[in-house]
C-alpha cells in the first residue's frame, strides 16, 4: 500500500477555510454597520422656481422626480408619486384622470385614494410651500 503525498493537508485546506470565512465576514461588517446607522425616514426634497412650473388644475411632474403638483382650490397641492402597494412609480393619466401604476396595475382617483387593487392604502401628499420664488416640496411624515 503506497500513500500518495498531497499538496495541502487536511489541517491546511481547514485552516484556510476557516481564515476565507473570518475575512468575508470582516468584509460584511462594513455595509451591515452602515445599514444599521443609516438614518431613517430619509425624506425626499426639491425644489423648483415657481417662474419654471406655472401651475394648471391637472398634475404636472417636478422635474425628474416623483413629486407631481397642481393649483387646487386652497393653493398648491402636491402628491409623492409612489405606488403604496410595493413603490413603483407611478404617472398622472390627465384624460382618465387617474394615477396608474404600471407595475401591478394598481389606480388610483385624481386625489390619491385607491381605485383599483393590490394597493389599499392612498397615495402620499407632499407638502409644498412657496418661498423666495421656488416651490419646496418634501414627503410628508
Amino acid at each position: 500500500m503506497t500513500f500518495e503525498r498531497t499538496l495541502y493537508s487536511r489541517r491546511q485546506v481547514l485552516s484556510l477555510g476557516r481564515k476565507t470565512l473570518l475575512v468575508l465576514g470582516i468584509g460584511c461588517l462594513y455595509p451591515v454597520s452602515h445599514y444599521l446607522r443609516a438614518k431613517e425616514n430619509q425624506l425626499a426634497v426639491a425644489r423648483i422656481a415657481s417662474s419654471e412650473m406655472p401651475l394648471k388644475i391637472h398634475w404636472q411632474r417636478l422635474g425628474q422626480t416623483r413629486f407631481w403638483l397642481r393649483q387646487g382650490n386652497d393653493g398648491v397641492e402636491g402628491m409623492w408619486a409612489s405606488c403604496t402597494h410595493l413603490g413603483c412609480e407611478v404617472s398622472y393619466n390627465s384624460e382618465q384622470e387617474l394615477w396608474l401604476c404600471p407595475c401591478h396595475g394598481s389606480r388610483f382617483n385624481r386625489d390619491g385614494q385607491p381605485v383599483q387593487g393590490p394597493a389599499v392604502n392612498p397615495l402620499a401628499r407632499a407638502e409644498v410651500q412657496e418661498k423666495d420664488g421656488f416651490y419646496l416640496t418634501s414627503q410628508k411624515v
